[in-house]
């Protein structure tokens, strides 16, 4: 019986040579075979928001995505859109924003040294327009902007992303509009702002009556490596008033456009001021009529393929008249520039 377990145990030990063999045979173990499989990685994520009411309306939306290792990838997008109507007794319109954002990324395995590359893409977008109106006369300011900002990291990384944003006032010509979209790939980079400012407003009193308007618009974008963005701005509005015999109109508008691709930037700004009085002096019998009609622009450009441009108009006219004399005066202002490189 000893003999039968003896043997038993002998059956279970291994020779020298076999022994040997198994010392000389590499060890996988399951934990490492484990960590091999999870050593690519992918993650995405999006986030987005709207608010709308008091004659605003708001959006925001951001993205990311990476992804490290051979096979891995990821995507991510969102998108966000806001509308306002206010109605009252002074004003009447539209506030509307929209945003989107899309950010991808696959990963892989350097050729040279076996390691992990990892792609990361970011996009955020916001837009903003606001509607209002201002003290007991009739008038109006129409704002908003819009931003972008762009980046990415690994030569499968990508990430693009548009925001836009408007504002009319229906009971007037007034309207504001801004827009930006923008895409990065690789190592890159497109950041961009844009901006509008409409305003009118009339004051009309017993003898007399003014008339104000004012555009505002500008951009500013920006790019690096693999990036690209354009965006645009643009304001108008009209104002016009009258009493008795004096009258009194303005109007402005504007629009400035701008690309921007590689290592580059582009900007531009308009500013278009105009103001027009009339009155009169019923004790001197006395007529007079006053107008002004400003403004400025401006684009600048750094880059080969970047470009800006800026457009802006006013008008202001008036007039008043009280027994046989009369009063006149009209000016204008116009203004034109762009800049590009090939």
């Amino acid at each position: 019986m000893n003999t039968s377990a003896f043997r038993l145990t002998l059956g279970l030990v291994p020779s020298a040579g076999a022994f040997a063999l198994m010392l000389a045979m590499p060890v996988v173990p399951d934990t490492l075979q484990f960590k091999a499989a999870l050593a690519a990685s992918a993650g995405a994520s999006s986030e987005s928001h709207s608010d709308a009411g008091h004659g605003g309306a708001q959006s925001g939306s951001h993205s990311s995505a990476s992804a490290s290792g051979a096979g891995a990838s990821a995507a991510g997008g969102g998108s966000a859109s806001a509308r306002d109507e206010p109605a009252n007794d002074f004003v009447k319109g539209v506030a509307e924003s929209t945003v989107g954002t899309h950010t991808g990324g696959t990963g892989g395995t350097d050729a040279a040294t076996g390691e992990d590359t990892t792609d990361a893409s970011t996009a955020d977008g916001e837009t903003t327009a606001q509607i209002s109106s201002e003290g007991p006369h009739p008038g109006v300011i129409g704002a908003l902007s819009a931003r972008a900002d762009l980046e990415t990291a690994g030569a499968g990384a990508a990430a693009d992303g548009s925001a836009d944003a408007s504002a009319a006032r229906l009971t007037d010509a007034s309207t504001t509009g801004a827009d930006l979209t923008g895409n990065s790939v690789g190592d890159g980079e497109a950041h961009g702002r844009a901006a509008a400012l409409a305003e009118s407003s009339t004051f009309p009193e017993e003898t007399a009556t003014r008339s104000f308007s004012r555009a505002r618009s500008a951009t500013s974008l920006s790019t690096l490596g693999g990036g690209t963005i354009a965006g645009g701005a643009s304001a108008a509005t009209t104002s016009t008033g009258g009493d008795g015999e004096a009258s009194a109109s303005t109007a402005a508008s504007d629009d400035v456009s701008a690309n921007s691709v590689g290592d580059g930037s582009a900007s531009a700004s308009v500013d278009i001021i105009t103001d027009a009085a009339g009155s009169v002096d019923t004790a001197a019998r006395t007529a007079d009529a006053n107008t002004a009609a400003d403004g400025t622009a401006e684009a600048v450009n750094d880059g080969v393929g970047t470009a800006s441009s800026a457009h802006g108009a006013g008008s202001a006219a008036a007039e008043a008249s009280i027994d046989d004399e009369t009063a006149n005066s009209f000016k204008s202002v116009n203004l034109s520039i762009s800049v590009s490189t090939p």
